[in-house]
C-alpha cells in the first residue's frame, strides 16, 4: 500500500514540475518566411496573450528579445488579464521592450476590453510611445520596405475591417495584427500577406497528432490553433502565447514568444541555386575524381 501510496505521489510531483516547466520556462519560436514585396529583410518579434504572467523572469525576456534585436515589435493583445488589478509588471516590460526599438504597435485582446483598468493600461502603453491601433493602418518604412500595419479591434465586423484596411496598396507588405485568429478570415480580399494572432494559446492542452483540445471561439478542436495556416492568399500565424487564462496548467504546449523573419524571396531562391551546385560537384567529384 506505501508503495502505491510513494508512486502516486511521485507521479503528482513530476505532473507538478511539468506543469510549472510549461507555463513558466518560455520558448523563442522561430518562423521563417519569403515574400517578394520587399527588399530587405525583416525581423519581427510577436509578444501575445501574455496575461500579465509573473511567473515570466522579466530580465531573461528583456535579454533574449535584446539578442533578436527586432525591426519592429508586435504585441498582439491580453497583455495583461481579465482579472489583473495592478498591470505595473506589464507596463515594465513594454517600457523596457521600447529601449530595445521604439516600433511596438499594440491590438487590444479581449481581456483588455473586459478588464475594468483595460482603458487605463493601454492610455498607458500610448503614454509611452506604443501605437495603439484599433480598426486602422499605419505605414512603416524601414530599409526602403513599404509596409502597412493594419491593426483589428478584436470585436471587428465587416464595416470595421473595411475601415482597417481603407487605403492599403496591395503592391506593398501588409501585416494585419489582430488577437482573433478566425474572426477576420471571412472578410479577407487578397490584399493581406500576413496575418499575426494569438487568442487561442495554442489550446493551453495539446495533444499528440490532434492538437489543441479547444480553443475559444472555435469550441472543441479548433481548426485554427496554432502555428502556420496557408489561406489562398495569404498566411496566418497564431503564437500560442506567454501566459494563461482560466486554468495556469499547460500541456505538451510551453509558454513561448516568436520571432518571424521576412526574408526576401530573390535571396531564398539564391540560397536554394547555390545548394543545388555544391550538392552537383560534390556528385561530380565523388564519381569521377576519387580513385575507386
Amino acid at each position: 500500500m506505501k508503495t502505491k501510496t510513494y508512486i502516486l505521489l511521485s507521479i503528482i510531483i513530476i505532473f507538478l514540475i511539468y506543469i510549472l516547466i510549461q507555463i513558466k520556462y518560455f520558448k523563442i519560436n522561430k518562423v521563417v518566411l519569403n515574400n517578394d514585396k520587399i527588399s530587405n529583410d525583416l525581423n519581427i518579434v510577436q509578444i501575445t496573450d501574455f496575461h500579465n504572467n509573473k511567473l515570466i523572469n522579466k530580465n531573461r525576456l528583456i535579454e533574449e528579445i535584446e539578442n533578436i534585436d527586432p525591426d519592429v515589435i508586435f504585441l498582439t493583445g491580453d497583455i495583461i488579464d481579465g482579472k489583473t488589478k495592478d498591470f505595473s509588471y506589464s507596463l515594465n516590460i513594454v517600457k523596457d521592450l521600447m529601449d530595445i526599438t521604439e516600433k511596438i504597435y499594440f491590438v487590444w485582446g479581449n481581456h483588455e476590453l473586459r478588464n475594468t483598468k483595460g482603458e487605463e493600461f493601454v492610455e498607458e502603453l500610448k503614454n509611452i510611445g506604443v501605437i495603439v491601433l484599433n480598426n486602422e493602418n499605419i505605414k512603416y518604412e524601414i530599409a526602403n520596405n513599404e509596409i502597412n500595419i493594419i491593426g483589428l479591434n478584436f470585436f471587428m465586423d465587416e464595416k470595421g475591417y473595411n475601415r482597417a484596411i481603407e487605403g492599403i496598396d496591395e503592391k506593398d507588405f501588409n501585416i494585419i495584427l489582430s488577437h482573433s485568429p478566425n474572426r477576420p478570415l471571412k472578410y479577407l480580399n487578397g490584399r493581406e500577406d500576413l496575418i499575426l494572432s494569438g487568442h487561442t494559446h495554442g489550446g493551453q492542452v495539446r495533444l499528440p497528432i490532434i492538437g489543441a483540445v479547444v480553443a475559444p471561439g472555435q469550441g472543441y478542436f479548433p481548426r485554427y490553433d496554432k502555428g502556420l495556416f496557408d489561406l489562398e492568399n495569404s498566411i496566418l500565424y497564431i503564437d500560442s502565447g506567454l501566459g494563461n487564462s482560466v486554468l495556469p496548467i499547460r500541456f505538451l504546449n510551453r509558454v513561448q514568444i516568436s520571432n518571424i523573419l521576412i526574408k526576401i524571396m530573390a535571396k531564398t531562391i539564391y540560397n536554394s541555386i547555390f545548394c543545388v551546385i555544391i550538392i552537383i560537384t560534390v556528385y561530380i567529384f565523388h564519381n569521377y575524381f576519387i580513385p575507386k
